[in-house]
């Protein structure tokens, strides 16, 4: 999704500082909640309400005394459904002054969360809020060795009902084009994880699976596929399917191959030049190539805009080659302008016989066809 293509809900980032009097033995106290755990609104205790632990002479001598300012740094807490994973950081504390005893307190978790020493120099943790919990605005207070040193606020909002969408990587489904299944499972009594995606316009039914790169959403399944090269233009089922064959949601999209006056129709190609191998820059880009059997000729192929999924199947094939060549996007060379283009390297057989032989690429579900040709010589 690109992610990926991908999707998701926005990580909201939030910054405050528990502010330490220098030298002296921090304190603090928590902001109460209501008998629901929201706490009062914005408003009335907004993010500017922050106040920093200062100095109280009545707490143990014992208590730890901290060389810097701790920063408490958390993602997911803006916006956040019930079950969705809050990230917490603590910085500017060292393991000692930590001792392994820094705790988050908040009505929006359930309990108490620890935050453990992390290689990055700091304390974290990432914990899901309570699926029980209501709209509203919950207090978050950090400790260390019971002592409060950060202070931060939880935004909750209603839950939604699962989704089912697909994600393309242009405005019209094509065939032949890469697709993302996404289905977004967070909700109150959601349960398992064994969720496939069937569909007449898929190569085969398609297995989801929890994606790891985003920390927000524990209940969020992917997989990237892509649609059949050589369906017809039609709006085709998408379903989602549970364990035990339990159909859960359905989308339905509309599939087009392009036509003419789309700018995608026949692209905008050249090719294929054929030249020696490592020579593109010197070498001449012609339509012919002389050469040896057993010897190896690079085929270069151009298109603006290749039909969707087209790159991953753009093929040049030839009587003179071992193999059909696949022709690769050579996307570590577009500095110099020439991109899109694709390419590889083809050998031709040993033993053939010298002549002129043809070198073929079809393209744009074969409304594009072009031909070289290799000239094998003499050895």
């Amino acid at each position: 999704m690109t992610k990926h293509m991908h999707i998701g809900v926005t990580m909201n980032w939030s910054r405050r500082v528990g502010l330490v009097a220098a030298g002296l033995v921090l304190c603090g106290c928590s902001h109460g909640a209501d008998a629901t755990g929201a706490a009062p609104s914005p408003g009335a205790s907004g993010p500017g309400a922050h106040k920093g632990a200062g100095g109280d002479a009545s707490k143990p001598s014992h208590a730890p005394t901290l060389s810097a300012h701790p920063e408490l740094v958390l993602s997911g807490n803006l916006d956040a459904r019930p079950g969705q994973l809050v990230s917490m950081r603590l910085d500017f504390i060292s393991r000692a002054q930590g001792h392994d005893a820094v705790i988050a307190h908040s009505p929006a978790f359930g309990g108490p969360v620890r935050l453990r020493w992390r290689d990055d120099a700091s304390y974290g943790a990432t914990h899901p809020l309570a699926m029980t919990d209501k709209p509203g605005w919950y207090p978050l207070s950090v400790s260390v060795a019971g002592r409060t040193v950060a202070r931060d606020k939880i935004h909750v909002v209603r839950s939604r009902r699962p989704s089912f969408t697909l994600t393309f990587g242009s405005e019209v489904a094509r065939p032949g084009e890469p697709v993302w299944l996404n289905f977004d499972d967070l909700y109150p009594g959601e349960r398992g994880s064994d969720f496939t995606v069937r569909s007449a316009a898929l190569h085969r039914p398609v297995r989801l699976a929890r994606d790891e790169r985003y920390d927000g959403n524990p209940r969020y399944f992917v997989a990237g596929t892509e649609l059949k090269p050589g369906l017809a233009d039609g709006t085709y089922t998408f379903t989602v399917y549970g364990p035990n064959g339990h159909r859960i949601a359905e989308k339905r999209q509309k599939v087009r191959a392009a036509r003419p006056g789309d700018s995608d129709y026949l692209g905008k190609v050249r090719g294929p030049d054929l030249y020696a191998p490592g020579a593109y820059a010197d070498s001449p880009h012609r339509r012919e190539f002389k050469v040896r059997p057993g010897g190896q000729v690079a085929v270069m192929w151009h298109d603006v805009n290749p039909d969707p999924g087209e790159e991953t199947r753009l093929t040049a094939t030839s009587p003179a080659f071992t193999h059909v060549l696949h022709l690769d996007r050579d996307g570590g060379k577009s500095a110099d302008g020439d991109d899109p283009r694709y390419f590889n390297t083809a050998t031709i057989r040993a033993g053939l016989k010298p002549g002129r032989y043809p070198v073929t690429v079809v393209a744009h579900h074969g409304r594009v066809k072009k031909v070289g040709y290799v000239i094998v010589t003499e050895r």
